[in-house]
């Protein structure tokens, strides 16, 4: 009996610390980070476009964000909690100083100024729905906010370019279908860093394949915009 019973409590306690699947679903594109009251947005240029945050199940990796550096670890996850176990950082320079300037609040929200190792203490995250948008935010002992959301904060016409891409992962090709675009397209790859790869414009009516062979394995990004100026975000895995 005490045996079943064991079984059981070790049941409830590893259900009570199941995570939200939106987390690792989505790739989370930073909005504004809050540090003692003041609101930060971030940077949009060609050195860094966006901001991502991935989560990740199964990888070497619990988690990557960037902005010209990329900051990636481990993760003890606790109920609507993670705390950094573990941790990587790369030590580039940016280009522009805006990006330098960002880059150093954006860590701050992350990194405890005494230690100058990310904060022993759990974050915070929940993740609210409204309608087609999500968004996520952390919290960190200070009671700092780092808010991001499932689209480009800069794409004000995210929502009216639809896309599907596939087969993803992908080996050499890629191929882009949508029922709602048709025209030039300017398709842009960024890797994981945020680091702009190559730009080419297509012809698009239906469907277009892109040529993938040449890049490394790992996590890329496609920049798709319209002739309108409409623009979305897709993520894809090179194998």
């Amino acid at each position: 009996m005490k045996t079943i019973l064991y079984i059981l409590l070790l049941n409830m306690s590893a259900l009570s610390f199941a995570q939200d699947p939106s987390l690792f679903e989505n790739t989370w594109y930073l909005h504004s980070v809050i540090i003692n009251g003041q609101s930060y947005i971030p940077p949009s240029n060609s050195e860094v476009p966006f901001i991502p945050l991935d989560f990740f199940e199964n990888s070497s990796d619990d988690f990557v964000t960037n902005v010209c550096n990329s900051f990636s670890g481990l993760l003890i996850y606790g109920n609507q909690s993670f705390t950094i176990q573990d941790y990587a950082l790369t030590l580039a320079f940016c280009d522009l100083q805006e990006n330098t300037t960002f880059e150093g609040i954006y860590l701050s929200f992350f990194f405890d100024p005494t230690t100058q190792d990310p904060y022993s203490e759990p974050f915070l995250y929940s993740i609210v729905i409204n309608g087609n948008e999500k968004t996520l935010i952390l919290e960190n002992i200070n009671g700092d906010k780092a808010i991001y959301g499932d689209q480009i904060l800069s794409s004000e016409n995210f929502q009216n370019l639809y896309f599907a891409i596939h087969p993803n992962p992908t080996k050499n090709e890629l191929f882009l279908t949508s029922t709602n675009t048709s025209g030039n397209l300017k398709i842009k790859i960024f890797n994981i860093e945020g680091k702009l790869l190559s730009t080419q414009t297509l012809e698009f009516e239906k469907r277009v394949s892109l040529d993938v062979s040449q890049l490394s394995s790992g996590i890329y990004f496609l920049d798709i915009e319209d002739g309108n100026g409409n623009s979305t975000i897709k993520k894809f895995i090179k194998e």
